[in-house]
């Protein structure tokens, strides 16, 4: 019984989750998705990452990052500047008051999530996210390396 409501399962955290997120950081401007953006961005440092790379790590395509970052730009949450080897490419940095926007929203992502797994061991959260990451490894896409084993996936 339970394996038929493993979709449902999936989807009910996914949204529940995004949803009290979303209420929490309702009163500080920024989004859940540019959260994600900046937590990324943050996780990878000292890297400086392309909007190729943050795509994948998030798991997007170029064309659905580009407004968002265009918006973060716009905010001054992030700066593009030039990669002097190639001049196609951009590297993102997150601004002071990117990092700062971002720390407040950690804050609130991080009481979120032990409010959440405070019935759980820290055994079965360390089990339940490796079996995430095992699930993960087999949906069949080019992005799935990057979520799975990359330090932007925890938390």
């Amino acid at each position: 019984m339970i394996h038929q409501k493993f979709p449902v399962l999936i989807r009910c955290c996914w949204f529940g989750l995004n949803h009290l997120f979303r209420e929490r950081i309702s009163e500080l401007p920024i989004t859940t998705v540019q959260y994600t953006v900046l937590r990324t961005i943050h996780d990878c440092l000292p890297k400086k990452l392309n909007q190729r790379e943050l795509a994948e790590l998030i798991s997007t395509n170029k064309n659905n990052l580009s407004s968002i970052v265009k918006r973060l730009e716009a905010l001054n949450y992030i700066k593009l500047t030039g990669n002097p080897k190639d001049k196609r490419e951009n590297k993102i940095n997150i601004t002071s008051i990117g990092e700062n926007i971002f720390q407040k929203s950690e804050k609130i992502a991080i009481e979120l999530q032990e409010k959440v797994t405070r019935d759980l061991s820290t055994r079965e959260i360390n089990l339940l996210s490796k079996y995430l990451v095992r699930i993960n490894k087999q949906i069949p896409t080019t992005l799935d390396s990057s979520c799975g084993n990359n330090k932007a996936s925890s938390n």
